[in-house]
């Protein structure tokens, strides 16, 4: 999956939150999910999470905002400093992860992003940065 595929995926995130559409992007995330400093196992915690992110109503910047970052070795301390964060990414992060950086009114969400074609559960991370 190219960048700008990636950052289309990300689009699709936003565009889901702005529609409501809890469902969609439930099945599209992978877990056990990282929410920030969190680590959610079930499919009930991610829908109550897309809930509440639906519910805040982000604006989103344009796709040609968005952008997307390769992860390295540190990755991991922009979401957390902690130890079970760190694990999270050795165990967890998708070996063709990236970060999708996209521009909010308030400041941006980080997600992270399954690269492989192959898997339908792409979005596998999310961190909400304020400004």
């Amino acid at each position: 999956m190219s960048n700008r595929q990636t950052a289309e995926a990300a689009l699709d995130v936003s565009t889901s939150l702005n529609d409501g559409d809890v469902d969609a992007l439930t099945g599209r995330s992978g877990t056990p999910f990282l929410f920030e400093t969190e680590i959610l196992p079930a499919p009930a915690q991610l829908a109550a999470l897309w809930e509440g992110l639906a519910a805040s109503g982000y604006d989103f910047g344009p796709e040609e905002e968005i952008t997307v970052l390769d992860p390295d070795a540190d990755t991991w301390r922009r979401f957390s400093s902690s130890r079970e964060v760190e694990v999270w990414f050795q165990r967890h992060a998708p070996q063709k992860a990236a970060l999708a950086l996209v521009p909010t009114s308030d400041g941006r969400l980080i997600i992270i992003i399954d690269r492989d074609r192959r898997s339908s559960q792409r979005i596998r991370g999310l961190k909400v940065e304020q400004e």
